[in-house]
């Protein structure tokens, strides 16, 4: 082998090696310096949307129920809320995520969550959330409630984010079966 050529060649790779390297470095620095928890941030909008205190979760994550799952439960230190991040598909811009809130048994208040849906407004704007507030989880029919015209697919993720979470209160906490 010619070493006219050899030695350029191997300067260069490890002019690349090191550019490779101090890259990596920089990035796992900034991913330190802005990594947020997505755990610690639920328990934070849990506390921030119903006041009360949350410091761990009550039972396991990611439980999936059709078209739907609970990312996380957890329920208040004083146990009279239960709060729920869920998350529903089938919405015109993919997943739909809920925060939903639970007390003595029934829906206490939802809010909307993470999503890309174009059409979410036309869910406040119809009131569809109230259809849901106050009814007993026990007998709640989220599937047989009327969707949004003109926000079909958000409501049918709404419905399959709040189905879930029906299927995990009534089969793990509320100790009945819910289909």
């Amino acid at each position: 082998m010619n070493k006219a050529k050899v030695i350029p060649m191997l300067k260069c790779v490890l002019v690349l090696a090191a550019i490779a390297l101090c890259s990596g470095l920089l990035l796992g620095v900034f991913n330190i310096l802005t990594y947020v928890d997505p755990l610690q941030s639920t328990y934070e909008r849990f506390a921030e949307d119903t006041g009360a205190s949350f410091s761990k979760m009550a039972d396991e994550e990611g439980a999936e129920y059709g078209n739907g799952s609970v990312l996380y439960y957890a329920v208040s230190d004083d146990g009279t809320v239960h709060a729920f991040l869920a998350e529903g598909g089938g919405g015109f811009g993919g997943k739909v995520q809920l925060y939903v809130y639970v007390k003595d048994g029934a829906v206490d208040k939802i809010v909307a969550g993470d999503n890309s849906e174009t059409y979410m407004s036309k869910l406040e704007e119809a009131k569809f959330y109230d259809s849901f507030l106050g009814v007993p989880l026990s007998s709640l029919d989220v599937q047989g409630t009327d969707v949004v015209s003109g926000a079909t697919k958000s409501s049918k993720a709404v419905k399959n984010a709040l189905n879930a979470v029906v299927q995990y209160y009534n089969g793990k906490i509320g100790g009945q079966s819910n289909g």
